[in-house]
């Protein structure tokens, strides 16, 4: 008879969203001294069922973080901020070169292949991420270099 006790409780609980974004595959590239800039990419899944969106990101090493998005426009590659990123309910949002990214602006120091980047990442449900990433060779990943 205790187990009715608890229903309340049980039936809280299982109306609760499971949210749970989950962040891989962080990386970056190893940064030329005196460049204050950087660009760090990786893979965000969405397991529930409905869109999650990526509202900010945030990390000790940089003085701000921006989400943006690479694109082509008459024949040159662009840059532009996002106010979000949203991820679909059961999928996954790619950040990689030529396409979504995060911006590390006014870096604190310049970071090497085998470092790593604390990041924080913010979602618009109120979930925050908390993740470290690689710092790969410079000549890493593929797509243009815009940075």
């Amino acid at each position: 008879m205790r187990f009715f006790r608890f229903l309340p409780l049980v039936a809280v609980f299982a109306a609760l969203p499971c949210w749970a974004v989950d962040a891989s595959d962080g990386w970056m590239r190893a940064m030329p001294p005196g460049q204050p800039t950087a660009a760090a990419y990786l893979t965000l899944s969405n397991p529930g069922d409905s869109t999650v969106a990526l509202v900010s990101a945030s990390t000790p090493l940089a003085g701000s973080v921006e989400i943006h998005r690479s694109f082509q426009q008459d024949g040159m590659w662009r840059m532009r901020r996002l106010t979000d990123l949203p991820i679909p309910a059961g999928g996954d949002a790619a950040l990689a070169p030529g396409g979504a990214h995060l911006m590390l602006f006014n870096m604190k120091r310049a970071l090497r292949e085998g470092d790593s980047l604390p990041l924080t990442l913010e979602f618009d449900n109120g979930e925050t991420v908390e993740l470290s990433i690689e710092v790969r060779a410079i000549g890493a990943g593929s797509g243009h270099q815009h940075h």
